[in-house]
C-alpha cells in the first residue's frame, strides 16, 4: 500500500482498487476513486497527511463499492466535494440500488456486501460534461461506459488516464475470462477510444505498458464470450441455463456471492446479440428464452 509517482504531479496509491492522486500547486489534492472500503478511506489520508496534502476532491469513476468505498470517511474527515457522471451519481447517492438493479426489488441478505451497498456519502456535484475544473486545473473526463452504465475516466493534466474498470488487465483477463459487464455495444465504443489516451493507469493493474494490445486483448475478450453465449444459444434455454451451461463449460465457477453479477453480464451479452439480430427471445412454458435467430 504505497503511493508511487506516475509523472509530474500525478500520483497512485497501490490499492487492489488503486486510488489516484493529483497534488495541486497549495498541497491540495483531487483523488480518483477512494478504496474498497473506510479501512482504505483512513489509510489514504494517513498517507496523504506524511506529505502535507490535504482532500479536496474525490472523483468517482463509477460507482461499484471498492471504487467508492472510503468516500464517506474521506469526506467527513477532509469536508471534501465529491464528484461523479450523473447515472453514477444516482447510485452512489442511493447505495441501494446496487443491490436492486441486480435482483429487482428489496435486496436479499446475501447482496448486503462491500460490493453492492457502500456507506452514504454525499455527491456534490454530478458531471455531464468533458472537462472538470478544480482549483483552476482542467481534468479531462472520458465518457467510457460498459463495465457500468455511467463509467468515467478522468485525465490528469499531465495526460494520465484514470480508466477505472474500463479494461481488464491481462493477467486478470487469464484468470478471470467473464468479467462483469452491463452494456457491450457501450464497451466496444469505449475501446475505440481508449485508443486515443497516452497513459493508461487501471484500478486493477495500475500503468499500461501498451495501449494498444491491452485495447485489442479487451476486444478479443468480449468477442470471444459472444460467441461462447450465441453457441450455448443454439439450444433454446433461458438466462439462468445459459449460466449453468456456462459453468458446466468452466468459463467461470457459478458461486452464491457472484451469481446476481454473472446474471448482469450474461444478459449484457444476450442484450449485444439479440438487438444486432443475432438470437432471437420468446415466453415459453413460462420462461423467458432465447433462440438461434438463423
Amino acid at each position: 500500500m504505497r503511493l508511487k509517482k506516475i509523472t509530474g504531479r500525478t500520483f497512485a496509491i497501490d490499492y487492489p482498487s488503486a486510488v489516484g492522486v493529483y497534488v495541486l500547486e497549495d498541497k491540495s489534492c483531487i483523488l480518483i476513486d477512494s478504496g474498497a472500503s473506510e479501512v482504505y478511506g483512513r489509510r489514504t489520508l494517513k498517507i496523504l497527511e506524511a506529505r502535507g496534502w490535504h482532500v479536496v476532491a474525490i472523483v468517482n469513476t463509477h460507482a461499484h463499492g471498492d471504487h467508492s468505498g472510503g468516500n464517506k470517511h474521506i469526506q467527513d474527515t477532509a469536508g471534501c466535494r465529491i464528484y461523479a457522471s450523473p447515472m453514477e451519481a444516482a447510485y452512489l447517492n442511493n447505495p441501494v440500488l446496487a443491490a436492486y438493479s441486480l435482483y429487482h426489488s428489496v435486496s436479499m441478505q446475501a447482496l448486503k456486501s462491500k460490493f453492492y451497498t457502500v456507506p452514504l456519502g454525499t455527491i456534490n456535484n454530478s458531471m455531464d460534461n468533458d472537462c472538470l475544473e478544480l482549483q483552476g486545473e482542467k481534468f479531462k473526463v472520458w465518457n467510457i461506459p460498459g463495465h457500468s452504465l455511467g463509467h468515467i475516466g478522468i485525465e490528469t493534466p499531465d495526460k494520465v488516464l484514470f480508466a477505472g474498470d474500463s479494461l481488464i488487465e491481462e493477467r486478470i483477463i487469464f484468470r478471470h475470462s467473464f468479467p462483469h459487464l452491463e452494456d457491450v455495444e457501450s464497451q466496444f465504443r469505449s475501446l475505440e477510444l481508449l485508443k486515443e489516451s497516452e497513459m493508461i493507469y487501471l484500478s486493477h493493474g495500475g500503468l499500461v505498458e501498451n495501449n494498444d494490445r491491452i485495447i485489442a486483448s479487451n476486444h478479443e475478450l468480449i468477442t470471444n464470450n459472444l460467441a461462447l453465449v450465441e453457441k450455448v444459444v443454439k439450444e433454446v434455454c433461458s438466462r439462468e441455463e445459459i449460466i449453468r451451461k456456462l459453468a458446466d463449460n468452466h468459463v467461470f465457477a457459478v458461486k452464491e456471492n457472484n451469481y446476481f453479477r454473472l446474471m448482469t453480464t450474461t444478459a449484457a451479452y444476450l442484450a449485444f446479440l439479440h438487438n444486432n439480430g443475432r438470437v432471437g427471445l420468446a415466453v415459453q412454458d413460462g420462461r423467458l428464452v432465447f433462440y438461434p435467430n438463423n
